[in-house]
């Protein structure tokens, strides 16, 4: 209150919520944005909470050891990873990521890696064949297991093919289910609908949105996608 007295051009917030309980940061945070939005200040924000920084900025910067890895509005950031670390770090739960190998064929696109293997759109996969072994990175809500799934025997009753998995840990959320499944030797993290009624043990078929698929290369952590 006392700064904005003085009319300035340009507001600093140090964590100012960190203190609060969740309900009042959750009612502060609206506060604080359309405060800002009425006043039209320009304001600098700095958190370490993820969803006050989805929440109230038109820009979020990511920073990482005192660099600059990300300077994108939200859904961008969240959308379109310029880095390895900010697809994994933006994001609870966090982005999954398998290390594969893109390969064509027949014109056709497929990361491949034991036990593991998805078609992806050629728009994804031209950008990602022939560099060798590549990360894969994939969110838990773009990957979904396929109703009518047999969970005893992981067969899929319905149609189009998945990934035959095993549910190695599921942790109900309310809302949603996190399941964590093994393929080949990959370990995945999946928001499921609790009313599947997958438990520890089950065999699952499971399939990726392929339109959401991010490809970084391992060495750089670039994306080799949006960089």
């Amino acid at each position: 209150g006392r700064a904005l007295v003085k009319e300035p051009k340009l507001l600093l917030f140090d964590e100012p919520l960190s203190n609060l309980d969740a309900r009042l940061r959750l009612s502060m945070r609206g506060e604080i944005k359309r405060l800002q939005l009425e006043l039209g200040v320009t304001s600098i924000y700095v958190t370490h909470d993820q969803v006050e920084a989805m929440t109230m900025a038109d820009r979020v910067a990511v920073m990482q050891e005192g660099k600059l890895q990300a300077y994108d509005p939200p859904d961008e950031l969240y959308d379109r990873p310029r880095t390895l670390f900010v697809g994994g770090f933006v994001g609870n739960p966090p982005m999954n990521f398998v290390e594969v190998e893109v390969v064509q064929e027949n014109g056709d696109y497929y990361a491949r890696r034991r036990g593991f293997q998805v078609a992806v759109p050629a728009e994804q996969g031209a950008k990602a064949a022939g560099r060798g072994t590549v990360t894969l990175g994939i969110r838990p809500e773009d990957i979904s297991i396929l109703a009518g799934t047999d969970t005893s025997t992981g067969l899929s009753t319905g149609n189009g093919a998945g990934i035959p998995s095993e549910a190695y840990l599921v942790e109900p959320l309310g809302r949603d289910d996190l399941i964590e499944v093994i393929a080949g030797d990959s370990h995945l993290y999946i928001l499921a609908d609790p009313k599947l009624g997958v438990r520890i043990g089950d065999t699952v078929n499971m399939q990726l949105n392929t339109e959401k698929v991010q490809f970084f290369d391992p060495e750089t952590e670039k994306s080799l996608l949006w960089a």
